[in-house]
């Protein structure tokens, strides 16, 4: 196939080939609930192969713990600083910021948290919300101002 002159994906540009672990990975591994599926996971993280984290895949995984399984805030947290200490790429300080800040509000959720810690690192602030919560628990967010 032709090159259409589009972004060269991150594997082709570091020269290596990598995967991304979705979801669905990351909750039967945290979980151990369907055993194989755990086991299958384990065999990647231990293969060595570069695995990418994704930050959508992060967010719905703490969703789906927290709202679906119903767990506390710092187990989720844990499962996160596990994926953390493995062979894979994800924004290991991004997410320990996020983490404190979210497990120390509990009124937040990991979404606002994690839309206010990124405009912050990036230098985007403030991130303009309307949420009074959020407003009044990060410095790095403001009301969106008035007409």
């Amino acid at each position: 196939m032709p090159d259409k002159g589009g972004p060269v994906p991150l594997r082709k540009s570091l020269g290596t080939d990598m995967a991304s672990l979705d979801t669905n990975c990351l909750l039967r591994w945290f979980l151990d609930d369907i055993p194989e599926q755990c086991q299958r996971v384990e065999a990647l993280l231990l293969a060595k192969m570069p695995l990418v984290v994704d930050d959508a895949a992060i967010i719905e995984s703490i969703f789906a713990l927290e709202v679906g399984g119903r767990l506390s805030r710092q187990l989720i947290r844990g499962f996160i600083d596990t994926a953390a200490a493995q062979p894979i790429t994800m924004d290991r300080a991004l997410w320990a910021e996020i983490l404190d800040v979210w497990v120390g509000h509990p009124k937040l959720s990991v979404v606002d948290v994690y839309l206010a810690t990124k405009a912050k690192a990036n230098g985007n602030e403030p991130l303009y919300t309307f949420d009074a919560k959020l407003i009044n628990q990060m410095d790095c967010t403001a009301a969106v101002p008035s007409s």
